[in-house]
Parts: C-alpha cells; sequence; structure tokens
C-alpha cells in the first residue's frame, strides 16, 4: 500500500497542472518571434511628450499556460511523468485543435506535425510507452490497491482531459491571436523548445529513472 501516494499524485494530474505558478521563459505556443502584436505603421506620429498613455493590461495567462510554462521535476516519478506525456500530446493536439478552427491550416499543420516525427518519433514512442510501465507498476500493487485506485486507462483519460485546457487557453486570447499561433504552428515546430527531449530534460531524467528511483 505504500505505493499508493504516487498513483494518486497522477490521478489527480489535471488539477495539479492548474495550480503550477507561471515560470520565466517562452511560453509553449509563442512563434519564434514572440507574442503576434500588430504592427505600427511607419506614418503614425510619436505621442506627444505630454499625452496621456493609457496601458491596458494583458489579460492573464489561462492556468494550462501558466502551468505549461515551466514546471521543475519533482523527482516523484507518477508527477514528472504526468507533467512530460502532457507536453508531449500537446504537440499533437495543437495540430488538431487548429485544423478544427482554422481548416485552412490544416494541411500545412498536418505536414509539419510528420516532419518534426522524423526527429523526434522515437522520443515520443518512448514517453507512450511508459504507460505500460506505470501498468506493470499497479498491477504489482495489493488486490484492494487496485481496487480503490483508477485503471491505467482512467489514468489515460485525466491526462487527455487536459486538451480541453489547451483550447481555453488558446480561445482566451482571442480569435485572431489562436488564429495567427495556427499559423505559425510550422514555425514553431522547427524552435528549440519543441526538442522535448533537451527542452525538458530534467522530467525526461526523472521519468526515465523509473517508478522506485525516489524511494
Amino acid at each position: 500500500m505504500k505505493r499508493l501516494l504516487p498513483l494518486a499524485l497522477l490521478a489527480a494530474a489535471a488539477p495539479l497542472f492548474a495550480q503550477a505558478p507561471a515560470a520565466s521563459g517562452a511560453e509553449w505556443g509563442t512563434p519564434l518571434g514572440g507574442n503576434p502584436v500588430a504592427p505600427t505603421p511607419a506614418s503614425a506620429p510619436a505621442p506627444a511628450a505630454s499625452a496621456t498613455v493609457i496601458s491596458v493590461p494583458k489579460p492573464p495567462p489561462s492556468a494550462f499556460a501558466q502551468a505549461r510554462a515551466s514546471t521543475q521535476a519533482t523527482g516523484d516519478y507518477f508527477h514528472d511523468f504526468a507533467e512530460l506525456i502532457v507536453r508531449v500530446r500537446s504537440v499533437k493536439w495543437i495540430e488538431e485543435i487548429c485544423s478544427d478552427a482554422f481548416p485552412a491550416t490544416a494541411e500545412a499543420n498536418r505536414h509539419a506535425y510528420e516532419v518534426w516525427l522524423v526527429d523526434h518519433g522515437p522520443f515520443v514512442d518512448e514517453m507512450e510507452g511508459q504507460f505500460l510501465i506505470i501498468g506493470k507498476y499497479w498491477g504489482e500493487e495489493s488486490p484492494q490497491a487496485r481496487k480503490d485506485g483508477l485503471t491505467v486507462e482512467q489514468l489515460k483519460e485525466k491526462v487527455d482531459a487536459n486538451r480541453a485546457g489547451l483550447v481555453q487557453d488558446f480561445r482566451a486570447r482571442g480569435m485572431r491571436s489562436f488564429q495567427k499561433r495556427c499559423e505559425a504552428y510550422p514555425e514553431i515546430m522547427l524552435s528549440p523548445q519543441l526538442d522535448l527531449e533537451k527542452s525538458q530534460a530534467d522530467l525526461v531524467r526523472s521519468v526515465r529513472l523509473g517508478p522506485g528511483a525516489a524511494q
């Protein structure tokens, strides 16, 4: 029964993501040039020195965006795997979300994802394969632990529930920003941030150590 707590941590993955604090660094889904902003016409006069400039505060990022910005590995396999697998699956989720919302981006974005898989497919397969380890680890628990806990399939469903948070984040920024990000998807896929094996090295290292490493 002593191993049931880590399983409970993964089962609580979705609310955990919503509570994670924002951290510095580029946010997933930002084009290489930064957040898209409306260009200022060259002929537009500069504001007078005495003019009052009103700055409209930027809407706070959604809970999903905060959690995805950066999360340090805790050394707990189940927590760190939950964080990492959401990042891995988000790459495909964004392509799907954009294709649904803006069909004109679908072909280019699907191609960009396929090209990305050429380099990163083995890593994606490795991370998806971690669910097999979870299943084996779960099977080693006592019958009562299995009876009281979630199945591996239910754990997968909790991970995939984060897809809705990604949709919410994109829509919260307005349809124009949403569309620009979808159009920039092929460019984003070329960024170092999307080399998840390197950009999420701490999480990857923790997951590769396996379930019993921190005990």
